[in-house]
């Protein structure tokens, strides 16, 4: 197989997965607005969060910024500048592609940013968890997942296909930062289980668009 039909094929697959998670999101969308998760996000609630006071909710508070578009947008500029200086390949020049590959990860961060309020003005919302004092407060999906979720796969995905990193430590740091960050607020009773579904599907499929754009420029 050539370099060109392997792009090809990669980006084809990507795009499918990035349909794939998309669809997903908009059922789980859909049985949120109809309420149809409710039981399964209370059972949840009442194991995940400590009571107050307890000290690991006291250390989620800590991990409130994290998961803000205000960190995850930096962490995608620094991987981004990461992967365009990084070293090449051993008696290689420095790939095209870095380019693209920088490109893809800021606009994974980009798109999740802008995609964050959009999904609070026009997606029907649930009651928002007992740790919000606003009922009213749009909650779905977890934006401490979908930023965070985003940004990191689109990073593993260019940094390992760019052998900057070893895949068997990109993809388990990439997704480990999310489920902290989005763990924590379940810990403080700020968003539901399906809150948190929600948001790794869509970072799920902004990534996957992202980094199959990456291949269908197809720069090696």
């Amino acid at each position: 197989m050539t370099r060109s039909s392997d792009n090809e094929t990669r980006a084809l697959a990507l795009g499918a997965a990035a349909v794939v998670a998309a669809a997903g999101f908009g059922v789980l969308a859909a049985a949120v607005a109809r309420r149809d998760t409710a039981r399964a996000d209370h059972a949840v609630r009442k194991r995940a969060a400590p009571r107050r006071g307890h000290p690991a909710r006291k250390a989620a508070e800590a991990l409130k910024p994290a998961g803000k578009w205000w960190t995850y947008i930096p962490s995608a500029l620094g991987a981004s500048l990461y992967v365009l200086r990084a070293a090449a390949p051993p008696g290689e020049q420095r790939p095209r592609s870095r380019r693209t590959g920088a490109g893809a990860v800021l606009l994974a961060g980009v798109v999740a940013t802008a995609l964050n309020p959009a999904f609070d003005r026009f997606l029907p919302q649930p009651p928002a968890p007992p740790g919000h004092r606003r009922r009213r407060k749009p909650v779905f999906p977890s934006g401490h997942a979908f930023g965070p979720t985003a940004v990191g796969l689109a990073s593993a995905y260019v940094l390992a296909r760019e052998r900057i990193a070893r895949p068997g430590i990109a993809y388990p740091a990439a997704l480990t930062i999310p489920a902290v960050t989005a763990g924590a607020r379940m810990m403080q009773e700020k968003h539901w289980a399906s809150d948190v579904l929600g948001g790794y599907l869509g970072g799920f499929a902004v990534a996957a668009a992202c980094v199959a754009a990456y291949e269908a420029a197809g720069e090696r």
